[in-house]
C-alpha cells in the first residue's frame, strides 16, 4: 500500500514532516458525531421532488437513522493494540479480521434476517469477501450496515497516524482493504484535493487527480455528467481499463455525501454502463447479486 498507518511510537516523527504549507494528509477518518445524521438528511432531501428512486432512498435513510441509534445506544469499548499497525498495512483488513459480535446485536439481525447468529456470521463473511452470489439481497443490507458501523468506530478507535509511501495501489482503502464508494472533491482545508470514500469504514483516502484510481494511468481519462460542465455529480472513466468511478464536487454542492449521491444518480450508472465501462466502486446499498 502507498498509504500507510505507523504506531503511535513514530508519531513524533512523522508530525515534523506536516508543518509545510503544502502538506496533503493522506488519510481522513470519519466524523463520527454527525456522519449519519447528514446522510439521511441528504438521503431525504435528495428522495422529494419526484425522484425515480424516492422510495428506496427514503428506504436507505431509516437504514442510516439505525445506523446513527445502533452507534449512540451501543458505542464500540475496546482497545486497538500498536500491534495491528506493526504485523499489517491494512490494519483492520476486512477479509482477515477476526469478528466479535456484541451480546445486544444478535437478537436484532436474527429477528430481522430470521436466521441463525452462525447463518449471519456466513453472511457477513460473504459479504466481506465479495461472495455476494451467497447472500440474499434482502439480507445484504442490513447484515452490512452493522458491519460498517462496527468497522468506522474501529477506524476512529486507531491507535496510529497515517503516512504516504512511495509507490501506487490505492484501489482500495488502507484501513480495512475495501472499495471505495465514490471520491469526493472537498472544500474546506483541504480544497480541491481528491479523497475516495470507503464503503464499509467510512475512511477517506487521498488520491491525485486527473488519474484513474482503479489503474492509475492518466491518457485516456473522460468525464460524464447528465447535467452541465458545472455539475457537483460526474464520472469519470478511463479507456485503459474500461471502468468509471464517480466524482462528487463539494465545491457544486456542498452537501453532497459519496453513498447518497452515488445511490441518487443511477441514471450515470446506467449510462455508463451503455458506453461499455463498468463500476470500479461498491455502493452497500446496491450489492450486485452475481
Amino acid at each position: 500500500m502507498s498509504i500507510r498507518i505507523v504506531p503511535k511510537d513514530q508519531l513524533g516523527k512523522e508530525r515534523v514532516n506536516e508543518r509545510g504549507a503544502g502538506f496533503i494528509p493522506p488519510l481522513l477518518f470519519a466524523n463520527l458525531k454527525n456522519l449519519y445524521q447528514r446522510r439521511a438528511e441528504r438521503l431525504k432531501a435528495l428522495a422529494i421532488d419526484k425522484h425515480p428512486f424516492s422510495s428506496y432512498l427514503n428506504f436507505a435513510a431509516e437504514i442510516v437513522q439505525a445506523q446513527q441509534k445502533a452507534l449512540y445506544d451501543n458505542p464500540l469499548n475496546m482497545e486497538l493494540d500498536d500491534i495491528l499497525l506493526q504485523t499489517n498495512s491494512v490494519p483492520l483488513d476486512c477479509k482477515t479480521l477476526p469478528r466479535t459480535m456484541p451480546e445486544h446485536v444478535k437478537p436484532t439481525l436474527e429477528n430481522l434476517a430470521k436466521n441463525s447468529v452462525q447463518e449471519l456470521e456466513e453472511v457477513a463473511s460473504a459479504l466481506l469477501t465479495t461472495e455476494f452470489a451467497k447472500v440474499s439481497p434482502d439480507q445484504a443490507v442490513f447484515v452490512w450496515a452493522a458491519l460498517s458501523v462496527y468497522w468506522a468506530q474501529m477506524a476512529s478507535l486507531i491507535p496510529g497516524k497515517a503516512r504516504a509511501e512511495y509507490g501506487e495501489h490505492r484501489q482500495f482503502c488502507p484501513v480495512c482493504g475495501s472499495m471505495p464508494i465514490a471520491s469526493v472533491v472537498q472544500i474546506g482545508s483541504s480544497q480541491g484535493l481528491r479523497y475516495l470514500h470507503c464503503h464499509l469504514c467510512e475512511s477517506e483516502w487521498h488520491v491525485v487527480r486527473i488519474k484513474c484510481s482503479n489503474c492509475e494511468q492518466t491518457g485516456d481519462l473522460n468525464y460524464w455528467s447528465l447535467e452541465s460542465e458545472q455539475a457537483a455529480i460526474k464520472a469519470e472513466s478511463c479507456g485503459d481499463c474500461g471502468s468509471y468511478l464517480k466524482i462528487l464536487y463539494q465545491e457544486k454542492d456542498p452537501n453532497v455525501d459519496a453513498v447518497a449521491d452515488d445511490l441518487a444518480s443511477l441514471i450515470l450508472d446506467a449510462k455508463m454502463e451503455e458506453e461499455g465501462f463498468a463500476r470500479s466502486s461498491l455502493n452497500p446499498f446496491l450489492f450486485p447479486n452475481e
